[in-house]
């Protein structure tokens, strides 16, 4: 075969092996691709219907452990007192995405106070009886949520665990505010002058403007 020929079909072929030849996978089996999930890639939950969500949330008698404010939910059993937190705070408060890992898996996201002696969450498992549609249904309902009758501010105490420079918030371990939202620890915008002077550790005491969710006022506390 003249050179010029043989040089040209050692180049064909080397084409047509990084054509049809692909890299192993890594679990191992030559010829498959590997496969990766996109750059910045999350979990992504479709929006459902609230109204279905809401017909999901009664079904599965939600409002045994949980209260919605302003909605007419069945009173809970005699004797049976609310285990989780109040819910129409906390539709602002969280993606779609959090109500449905609530759902699924309680013990990820559920705060001590919400917790048996074990450790995990009070709140009981529906993995076997709730349909996806209905997962997703449900979630988009309690995101949909919204406190209803509550003044335009509020004032709360807590601890603070950390200030944000970079995005003007500070993170409150709070007490309870009556009426507007459970004890917790939040972050909440603020103007990085009022965090001025202030370290983690610091007691204050607080103002919330409830439609912003933002902090307006801070008082420093003695500890």
């Amino acid at each position: 075969m003249p050179r010029r020929e043989t040089l040209f079909f050692i180049v064909l072929v080397f084409a047509l092996s990084v054509i049809f030849v692909r890299p192993s996978s890594q679990n191992g089996y030559a010829g498959e691709p590997e496969m990766h999930h996109p750059k910045g890639w999350q979990f992504t939950m479709p929006k459902g219907d609230p109204v279905k969500g809401r017909a999901v949330y009664e079904k599965f008698s939600c409002y045994s452990c949980h209260e919605v404010r302003g909605e007419k939910f069945p009173a809970p059993e005699k004797g049976q007192a609310a285990v989780g937190p109040e819910l129409s705070q906390m539709g602002p408060m969280h993606p779609l995405e959090y109500f449905t890992e609530s759902t699924i898996n309680p013990d990820a996201v559920g705060g001590k106070k919400y917790r048996g002696p074990d450790g995990k969450s009070k709140m009981p498992t529906f993995n076997q009886d709730m349909t996806v549609q209905e997962l997703i249904d449900l979630s988009t309902y309690l995101a949909s949520l919204r406190p209803k009758g509550v003044p335009k501010f509020v004032t709360g105490e807590g601890k603070v665990i950390a200030l944000v420079s970079g995005s003007h918030q500070i993170i409150v371990d709070h007490e309870e505010i009556k009426g507007f939202m459970d004890a917790m620890t939040m972050g909440y915008p603020v103007d990085p002058k009022l965090i001025q002077g202030l370290k983690p550790g610091d007691k204050i005491r607080f103002t919330i403007d409830t439609e912003m969710r933002a902090i307006t006022k801070i008082e420093k506390l003695k500890n």
